[in-house]
């Protein structure tokens, strides 16, 4: 590298660790968060409400592509000056209505694929939680997110670097326990639970008819829903590998714990290549496929992955630790030593997946961002499992 390039590093090395580093620990903190009230209540989900598990990776990178996806547009529109930075503007409520109606009908699939594969037990319950989860954890993530993309926009930071980490892991830290709190009702008043999904459902349309939405702005973002819904059944296949592991994740302990912020922290280095690659992209700041400023990000952000690692094993053995009283093997250390070198894998891939989008006039920020947070997820639940199974001996 030349002196240039070099220089280049040291700067981006230094954004990372100053901007986008505390984005994806407190990002972390949220996914682990999650992951207490999975790993405390993973055998309560795997006897009693089997679907969930197959549901659950795909609601999980479902708010990550789309709310990550959404909060790229944010930011290119705030670049492009084509979005006010405010919240009060109209287009935001408009945005994450579109988002909700995005979210529901893949939601809705998923849920079918579960009772078709045979996983029957207790199936109309599990279709009220994922719908009644889906909705409210869709209106308070489109306002996060919003604020988010906005708040680091009048700072004067990239949102880029910041937004997608904070968004799927905040979809992360609420959708777990939502759906464990749900749960946690159908078992104390089943009456009531419906009762709630009723009065959801009703504050849904309302914030519909609110909202003003055309036919013609849903069918605008036609490409992202099509996309979507297409990786929402592709991550069927993350569903499937967790339930079929499901007693290998378990018998490790930890990893149970971990695999939401697992799963969320490979999202967020891919998903923050490619708001970047795409934002540069769109400004005509990368030329070429061999691009060194393209590169220099991705290893900017890679110093920061044996951070990120460490971290989550050890404040996920804390919090395993403090609610279960169980130690922390130490076969965990095959996952500190390797993580970093996963985190750099799907930082390459998000950034061959979103310049040959590109190329190919397909915009990133509506495709590369879900395509890339969910093939994160197959690869983080295939990532997971192989390690349960060093870990265990299985």
């Amino acid at each position: 590298m030349d002196d240039e390039i070099m220089g280049e590093l040291r700067e981006k090395i230094k954004e990372a660790y100053r901007v986008t580093l505390p984005s994806l620990f407190t990002s972390q903190v949220f996914g682990l968060f999650g992951g207490t009230f999975l790993g405390k209540y993973f055998d309560v989900i795997r006897n009693q409400f089997p679907g969930l598990l197959v549901v659950l990776p795909g609601m999980m990178g479902l708010r990550g592509n789309v709310f990550g996806s959404m909060a790229s547009r944010f930011s290119t529109m705030l670049y492009l000056g084509e979005l006010e930075p405010s919240v009060r503007d109209r287009k935001v409520l408009k945005e994450i209505v579109l988002r909700m109606l995005i979210s529901l009908i893949p939601i809705f699939l998923l849920w079918a694929i579960g009772v078709i594969t045979g996983i029957k037990k207790n199936a109309l319950d599990v279709l009220l939680i994922v719908i009644t989860s889906t909705i409210l954890v869709s209106f308070i993530l489109g306002y996060f997110t919003s604020f988010v993309t906005m708040f680091a926009f009048k700072r004067g930071t990239d949102p880029d670097s910041v937004a997608a980490p904070l968004v799927a892991s905040m979809g992360d830290f609420l959708t777990v326990p939502s759906l464990v709190l749900f749960i946690l009702l159908i078992g104390k008043s089943p009456w009531a639970f419906r009762i709630f999904n009723y009065a959801v459902i009703t504050f849904f349309l309302a914030l519909t008819l609110l909202s003003r939405l055309r036919k013609e702005e849903f069918l605008e973002l036609k490409q992202v829903f099509i996309t979507i819904t297409g990786l929402a059944l592709l991550s069927t296949i993350s569903g499937s590998l967790l339930a079929r592991f499901s007693d290998v994740i378990q018998a490790s302990m930890i990893l149970s714990f971990i695999y939401p912020a697992v799963l969320s922290s490979f999202g967020n280095y891919g998903s923050i290549i490619a708001a970047k690659t795409s934002t540069k992209l769109h400004l005509g700041e990368i030329e070429s496929f061999l691009c060194p400023g393209a590169f220099t990000d991705i290893l900017a952000l890679f110093t920061t992955a044996p951070v990120i690692g460490l971290t989550k094993v050890l404040i996920g053995g804390f919090l395993m630790i403090l609610t279960t009283g169980a130690n922390v093997p130490r076969t965990i250390s095959i996952l500190i030593i390797t993580y970093p070198l996963m985190a750099l894998f799907i930082m390459l891939y998000s950034y061959a997946v979103s310049y040959l989008l590109f190329q190919k006039d397909i915009d990133p920020d509506h495709v590369a961002i879900p395509l890339i947070s969910n093939n994160s997820d197959i690869f983080g639940t295939l990532y997971v499992v192989l390690i349960a199974r060093l870990m265990v001996g299985g």
